[in-house]
């Protein structure tokens, strides 16, 4: 699944979805494509925000496409910074974010313990929207089934209940490739497509006087190095 040949023509297939599709169904399926990228991205812009002293007031996303649509954000983290090296870090925290994610995730399946992959990612949505002042009903209720289950695993029928989630690690590569795929497709439409005044890089230009264009550069250097993780961490752990 994670041999470079087979990276690079995943890599070259999502280009090619990026530029010639149209049509309303291949924007839904860009969008649910995206959607583990973009939750990764505004944790990763609140978390760090926290991080440097700042708040979270709520982090929130839209699923259905024709809201997606008509509004242009998928997701959006709300948040408050108390210094200006707090809103720069903050702003870096979501493209950067999404990159190392994916390293970890590549780290975990070379050692073998992919079973810890989608665990990490619950992890870092629920603790954001717990560290959130506002949460909406749909989270909340989210966060209470994940610690629940979480709670009856432990107290109840526990080497069961391992078993049978061990039996469908197929779900776990099934997000792994979904997850992969989605940051090829972030990192052709940054590539491409970021070029207006409502993105990261714009905002970064404006705060620091450095041209987007090299902030692009950070987050495509980012990106593609993390995408291509599975080849150069093996070498690295050889």
């Amino acid at each position: 699944m994670m041999d470079f040949p087979v990276l690079l023509v995943l890599f070259f297939a999502v280009a090619y979805f990026t530029f010639s599709s149209r049509g309303m169904l291949a924007y839904t399926f860009g969008i649910y494509l995206d959607l583990p990228n973009v939750i990764i991205h505004e944790c990763g812009h609140a978390l760090t925000a926290r991080l440097w002293g700042g708040s979270i007031q709520s982090v929130k996303f839209n699923v259905l496409p024709s809201i997606v649509k008509s509004g242009g954000i998928l997701g959006v983290a709300e948040i408050g910074n108390r210094s200006w090296f707090g809103m720069i870090f903050s702003l870096l925290g979501g493209y950067v974010s999404q990159a190392l994610f994916f390293v970890a995730i590549a780290y975990l399946h070379l050692q073998g313990q992919l079973l810890w992959i989608i665990p990490l990612f619950l992890a870092i949505y629920l603790l954001t929207n717990l560290l959130a002042i506002e949460k909406s009903f749909w989270q909340n209720l989210i966060i209470l089934i994940v610690i629940g289950a979480a709670v009856l695993l432990y107290r109840n029928n526990y080497s069961f209940l391992l078993r049978m989630y061990q039996s469908v690690d197929v779900i776990t590569t099934g997000f792994v490739i979904w997850y992969m795929l989605g940051l090829a497709h972030q990192f052709f439409i940054v590539l491409f497509l970021k070029n207006d005044s409502h993105w990261d890089g714009t905002a970064l230009a404006t705060k620091t006087y450095i041209p987007s264009v090299v902030w692009k550069g950070i987050f495509l250097i980012a990106m593609g190095g993390a995408y291509f993780a599975p080849s150069w961490l093996q070498l690295l752990l050889v």
